[in-house]
């Protein structure tokens, strides 16, 4: 039995996935003690770094969303690849905080141009009836990453220092995302002369067809374009003000650096679990319905967050499942409803669009939540707050329908 090249093409996607994120989100902050001891940056001239990434993401993410609808998104990702590689080769060579900044720029164009987004729409273009598993199963890469590449990168650290581990990230670059991009990556499924998910004909086709007459100018109108956006929204700042400020939580609440590592590793289980089985559910089942399950996984996982300084070891497990199951499912759902309602010719544009949005409310959830703490002493108000938005976003679900396609 012939296998459906588009598996072996997410693949490919899974493993680069693994790679851009794993490393650049997830591993780089293990650099910066190593660069306050040395070039003497603080802590608040450091998080300028990641703050740049995301800012200017934001920005190319629109920006490059017209651009992939008009050039070949095989060549943009693998041109992304090769400057992850560059990036990676600077940083070995780093002597100013300038320079230091610089990295993080590239790091953005390489996020936008072989990330998340063109991932993506790749797995669109190639899976209709198993769309949402393909995302999940993709969308696993960064949970994955973060586990492997921090055990991997601690010892290069200590034991050869970070510029020479810089170049060892360059070359983990060249083999998990520019090879894998080289030797399997193609555009549409007729380079291989077949159709979405392998079948012979697909109605994905028909559909697609039919709302190519959307434009981003005609998305803009529709209210449904808003409440998914809130619902985007909701879920970014949840999500990265969550993982930037956890740790610190933890220490409030008095569990211990052994205990929280143990919560942290349930917590990064939890969501390659609930990628892949919101996605399976999301091919099965309606999934404006499984959204609003994820959704509401969410704020059941902000309202244990609420109170679980009143019982920390015996919330913590819990709120590590719930939310870790909830946060990913809807950032999973969050995909595959965008192709969903939105997807056509000008897919590209408006998958860009809802990336600006996405990296900004994260942005914005890492900064008010820890600010939160800071004036009030607390994250109690943050979870407050976070609970509130997540019990909208339910709302916002609730009410939400698929637009109408219209016809080209």
């Amino acid at each position: 039995m012939r296998v459906f090249y588009g598996w072996f093409l997410l693949a490919a996607l899974l493993l680069a996935y693994t790679a851009t994120n794993g490393l650049t989100v997830n591993v780089m902050p293990m650099f910066y003690p190593i660069f306050i001891a040395e070039f003497g940056f603080t802590p608040q001239q450091i998080q300028v770094a990641p703050s740049i990434m995301f800012s200017f993401s934001a920005l190319f993410a629109l920006f490059f969303g017209v651009i992939m609808q008009r050039v070949s998104a095989r060549n943009f990702m693998i041109g992304g690849s090769v400057v992850f590689i560059l990036a990676y080769l600077a940083l070995s060579q780093i002597q100013t905080y300038w320079h230091f900044l610089g990295i993080y720029v590239l790091f953005a164009f390489g996020i936008v141009m072989s990330g998340m987004m063109p991932s993506v729409l790749m797995v669109t273009r190639w899976f209709d009836k198993y769309r949402g598993l393909a995302v999940g199963i993709l969308l696993m890469g960064s949970s994955f990453g973060a586990a492997l590449f921090s055990g991997i990168v601690a010892p290069l650290l200590k034991n050869y220092g970070w510029r020479t581990t810089s170049l060892v990230l360059a070359g983990i670059m060249t083999i998990m995302v520019f090879i894998p991009f080289v030797i399997l990556l193609r555009n549409h499924p007729s380079e291989k002369n077949t159709f979405a998910d392998g079948l012979p004909s697909n109605k994905s086709n028909e559909a697609a067809s039919m709302l190519e007459g959307f434009t981003v100018s005609d998305v803009v109108k529709m209210p449904v374009f808003y409440l998914l956006a809130f619902v985007t929204a909701v879920m970014w700042f949840c999500i990265v003000g969550v993982t930037q400020n956890q740790t610190i939580f933890f220490k409030d609440v008095g569990l211990d650096a052994g205990f929280s590592a143990k919560v942290l590793v349930t917590f990064g289980i939890s969501a390659m679990v609930g990628k892949l089985l919101f996605g399976f559910l999301s091919d099965r089942f309606d999934k404006r319905m499984i959204m609003l399950l994820a959704t509401i996984s969410l704020a059941v996982g902000s309202a244990i967050l609420r109170v679980m300084d009143t019982n920390p070891t015996g919330l913590a497990f819990i709120y590590a499942v719930v939310y870790g199951v909830g946060f990913s499912g809807a950032f999973t759902m969050i995909q595959v409803m965008i192709a969903e309602y939105f997807g056509g010719k000008n897919y590209p544009k408006i998958l860009g669009l809802f990336t600006m949005i996405d990296t900004l409310a994260g942005s914005a959830g890492a900064i008010v939540l820890g600010s939160i703490r800071t004036n009030t002493g607390s994250y109690v108000p943050s979870f407050t707050l976070m609970l509130g938005l997540s019990l909208v976003a339910i709302a916002m679900v609730i009410v939400m329908r698929k637009p109408t396609p219209k016809a080209a």
